[in-house]
């Protein structure tokens, strides 16, 4: 799917707003052909929806400080011990770090440059201080059509008669008008990519709480740590009661294969060298 949709992304036919009907239904009919059953264009929708945040929390780990990008392998490259750190706090993005990023290529062509990234506050295709537009008597708004001619922009004072919608301000209609039509208000492309990382990052917080708040030490953690002969029963002991106490971290040493566990054991007694 992701494939096919790059495909046509590179000939140029993907709107600001994404893909068209049209497009998405070729991406479909491929699907089918492909698999051998009817693929939807809903089912379309929604899988491209799932990649759109896959890429978005890509971008997102690309601006971690001291990360490093390898562009041939596509991979998002951090020092063991940053990424051990990193990967302690937020185990859900293990997968997208040290390691090649599958499709990263088709999300870059699909979702690219169209991400809101929060640098202007007018709009993300208006460089920053641009006036806006604003609907006067003279020169409404036409929110229906989806495109403007620029007139209306705001130059010097701003006229007495305009209305400003949600702050109770009424635009009174001169008779016999035709733009009595109710306007719908509809969740814009870049309003749905801030309402996705918003929900991303709630889920981040979740995730840390959910990391540092159990109730109980894994059962086996005493055997682990005490398994660790190689270093001193002193140190052993020391780690054994910060992972008791951190009972999160504890559950992902668990977790941890046994060279990586080794090396949060020095990473702990490294950062914490009040412990022995």
């Amino acid at each position: 799917m992701m494939r096919c949709l790059a495909e046509i992304a590179a000939k140029g036919v993907k709107t600001d707003k994404g893909f068209k009907e049209i497009h998405i239904g070729q991406a479909a009919k491929a699907l089918t052909k492909l698999v051998g059953y009817d693929v939807t264009t809903t089912q379309v929708t929604n899988h491209l929806h799932k990649w759109k945040i896959r890429y978005q929390r890509i971008e997102k780990l690309r601006l971690l400080s001291g990360a490093l990008w390898d562009d041939d392998q596509k991979m998002i490259v951090l020092e063991d011990q940053h990424y051990l750190g990193h990967t302690q706090d937020t185990p859900k993005d293990a997968e997208f770090l040290n390691t090649p990023l599958v499709n990263y290529e088709y999300m870059e062509a699909c979702f690219a440059n169209k991400l809101a990234t929060g640098k202007f506050a007018m709009g993300s295709n208006e460089p920053l201080g641009k006036p806006i537009e604003v609907e006067s008597l003279e020169k409404p708004i036409d929110l229906e059509g989806g495109e403007t001619n620029g007139e209306g922009f705001v130059q010097g004072e701003i006229p007495i008669n305009f209305g400003v919608q949600g702050l109770g301000a009424t635009t009174p209609s001169p008779s016999g008008s035709t733009n009595n039509k109710k306007r719908k208000r509809v969740l814009s492309d870049e309003d749905a990519v801030q309402v996705n990382n918003m929900s991303d990052a709630l889920r981040d917080v979740a995730g840390a709480i959910n990391n540092t708040c159990h109730t109980e030490t894994h059962p086996d953690l005493c055997k682990t740590v005490m398994d660790l002969t190689n270093f001193d029963m002193d140190e052993r002991l020391a780690v054994l009661d910060y992972l008791t106490e951190h009972k999160g971290k504890g559950l992902n040493f668990m977790k941890m294969e046994a060279d990586v566990r080794e090396a949060s054991f020095k990473l702990i007694i490294a950062k914490n060298p009040d412990l022995v």
